[in-house]
């Protein structure tokens, strides 16, 4: 699909009526995922930048801003992430969820990495994209906890309860 511009959908917006509404739907959707991907590459771009310029405070700062209004994005993605891996993971991480929570509250990354790695490898997975963004270090240690917490509380398989009633 061509690239779409703000200019198309604003001269959409301009006309009395929306021809097309599923159409125009589409083209909010499509201009949304394209938005999404550039600002990805952005990030990219000055994590780059950061790591070149000898950890620039002025860059480290834009990188933390714009992070920073990725974080709640970021946690959804972890949350729908953690559920996902529940059935194939669960019992894993309910193994080491308890540790793995102590580690994130006592703000260890390395050793919660490791550990959430280590379940992901063990299982023949790979660590998935979502992640290693997580653990990336302009993230503060407090959105790292609500990362972590988010993730590790929802791949926890819940027990059974075998309770009669």
């Amino acid at each position: 699909m061509p690239e779409i511009t703000l200019d198309q959908l604003k001269k959409e917006l301009k006309k009395d009526k929306i021809d097309d509404l599923e159409k125009f739907k589409k083209l909010l959707q499509e201009f949304y995922k394209q938005l999404k991907k550039e600002q990805k590459d952005f990030i990219k771009y000055l994590e780059w930048a950061y790591e070149k310029s000898g950890r620039d405070a002025d860059i480290k700062s834009i990188l933390e801003e714009i992070s920073g209004k990725n974080a709640s994005d970021l946690i959804e993605s972890l949350k729908r992430l953690g559920y996902a891996v529940q059935k194939s993971l669960g019992e894993d991480f309910e193994k080491a969820g308890f540790r793995l929570l102590e580690q994130v509250r006592a703000g260890k990354r390395s050793d919660v990495m490791y550990g959430i790695t280590r379940i992901f490898l063990a299982n023949k997975q790979n660590l998935p994209d979502i992640l290693n963004e997580a653990f990336k270090p302009y993230y503060s240690d407090e959105i790292f906890k609500c990362f972590m917490f988010t993730f590790i509380s929802s791949a926890i398989k819940p027990k059974e309860n075998n309770k009669e009633e």
